[in-house]
């Protein structure tokens, strides 16, 4: 059976096209999640890069954003569009190691969280990259319906990739100690932000 990793490489340069980005939301959902001017930020499965202008924006050059996919060949094309000093791209698997603990101001997954297989261990994972005050974004600019729809119909091996229900991922978000700061679970989007205070 094809990888995931296979299967977005194969999709990658038609990823765009593919994938249609209300921007209006995603600019809506980031001004939720409250990005300072010089904020560390970890964009995980940064695809073809969608959220890299607009995260710019909001770091501005003061600021660190690194964007992280699996697929190198997403990565390429994220590359190609997003010509900023201070953006770093890796092509690797975000849970793997132990670097980057405690250095993030914000850690956003968009359009990427069903994707990961045990989703309590992402979290609790992910939490531990953060610093102390800093947040932790499950966002998608559609609803949580229309994200396992759409898997639901596509091809293996993201057949079985869910978004599960809020009060799930809650409890995970509480599990790794993060306190729950914005929820919106509608038909427009599905976004969930929580902060590490420990």
């Amino acid at each position: 059976m094809k990888s995931a990793k296979d299967f977005f490489n194969g999709l990658a340069s038609s990823w765009d096209e593919i994938c249609q980005h209300d921007m209006d939301k995603v600019e809506f959902i980031l001004n939720l999640v409250g990005i300072q001017q010089g904020s560390k930020v970890l964009d995980v499965g940064t695809g073809t890069g969608v959220l890299i202008p607009s995260l710019y924006r909001r770091t501005t050059s003061l600021g660190h954003i690194k964007a992280i996919d699996l697929a190198e060949k997403m990565i390429e094309i994220a590359q190609e569009k997003n010509k900023y000093d201070n953006v770093e791209f890796e092509c690797g698997d975000v849970l793997e190691g132990n670097g980057d603990q405690a250095s993030y101001d914000h850690i956003i997954c968009y359009s990427s969280f069903p994707h990961f297989q045990c989703k309590a261990t992402a979290i609790a994972k992910l939490s531990q990259k953060l610093k102390k005050g800093g947040k932790l974004t499950i966002c998608h600019s559609q609803s949580r319906e229309m994200i396992n729809h759409l898997h639901q119909r596509s091809a293996d091996p993201v057949k079985g990739d869910n978004l599960p229900a809020m009060e799930i991922i809650r409890q995970y978000y509480h599990r790794a100690g993060l306190k729950v700061l914005k929820e919106v679970d509608d038909q427009a989007m599905f976004v969930l932000i929580g902060g590490s205070f420990q």
